[in-house]
């Protein structure tokens, strides 16, 4: 049985995704979580709160380890299309954590600080992605361009891929993601 902070956060989680940040209140979340309206703030100091919570925990669950368990013999292109194909399938799995990454995307509402501890879920992956680039593996281009880009792709096909009722992309999938990145012969 769900602690009353999860049920909260995932009532929260799912009225954000369906009818936005700013348009949810707290007092929604209650009643949706089945707690009375001053349990919220028990678990969660503020709303701006509860929004960072989220937004960590996505970071932290969907982006870190990406090529963990990946053999380090293994082709930039395999490490690569293995870190999407996680991805994809990640956010396929927990589509209301898509929605929200893309509501704060367009109307930012996640504070600096924990922006700052949800790029550190994934330091490691865009450290690794800068050295491919800098090695000469990606496409000759301004390297962030290039990763929003490979997210845009990315976010494309798992749109796709859920309207179809799809829960893993294929292989064409990851060789089109691959493609955009890899650099020209």
């Amino acid at each position: 049985m769900p602690s009353t902070k999860d049920k909260i956060y995932q009532s929260a989680l799912e009225l954000f995704a369906s009818q936005g940040i700013q348009s949810t209140s707290t007092a929604q979340i209650s009643k949706k979580a089945g707690v009375a309206s001053g349990t919220l703030f028990v678990h969660f100091k503020s709303k701006q709160e509860l929004i960072d919570t989220i937004y960590i925990s996505i970071k932290k669950n969907a982006f870190s380890d990406l090529n963990e368990d990946m053999p380090d013999n293994s082709s930039i292109e395999l490490q690569f299309k293995e870190a999407s194909r996680k991805i994809i399938e990640y956010f396929l799995n927990n589509y209301n954590e898509f929605i929200f990454l893309g509501l704060v995307d367009i109307d930012p509402m996640v504070s600096e600080e924990a922006r700052a501890i949800g790029f550190k879920n994934f330091e490691k992956s865009m450290t690794d992605m800068k050295i491919f680039f800098k090695e000469g593996y990606f496409r000759d281009m301004d390297f962030d361009l290039l990763m929003q880009i490979n997210w845009s792709t990315i976010e494309t096909i798992i749109k796709s891929l859920k309207l179809r009722n799809i829960n893993k992309p294929s292989e064409s999938e990851l060789n089109l993601i691959w493609d955009i990145m890899k650099k020209s012969s």
